[in-house]
């Protein structure tokens, strides 16, 4: 009888194993953080109305009528930017917890972005 020793798994073998689990564990976590605070249909929402509002600024439409034509309340263009900072905020969390295999302390949500997420 032959051993096939390629076919053996080393501590090392697991280990890997058990962060890459570990790592998609975080991801999950942090992504799922994200779309409880704004759905994935909320975020293109957002998105949408951001376009048409430049592109309505563009044509010469002032900032109050673009915003009311897109659903978009005063403040809510520093709330995006709020809300971006935040999910920029998340996955560096993700990738630090990761790479130093601790848990992640994610960052709270800012006020206003849940509120806005609901209206889109």
């Amino acid at each position: 009888m032959t051993i096939d020793f390629t076919r053996v798994i080393t501590a090392g073998d697991k280990a890997a194993a058990a962060a890459e689990a570990r790592a998609m564990r975080i991801k999950a976590e942090c992504r799922a953080r994200i779309l409880a605070v704004v759905s994935e249909a909320a975020q293109a929402n957002i998105a949408q109305a951001g376009v048409i509002y430049v592109a309505m600024r563009s044509d010469g439409v002032g900032p109050a009528q673009a915003r009311g034509a897109v659903g978009l309340a005063e403040g809510d263009l520093d709330t995006v930017a709020m809300w971006k900072a935040w999910v920029t905020a998340m996955q560096t969390e993700c990738r630090r917890a990761i790479a130093e295999g601790v848990a992640p302390v994610w960052p709270d949500v800012p006020e206003r972005v849940a509120e806005m997420a609901t209206r889109f």
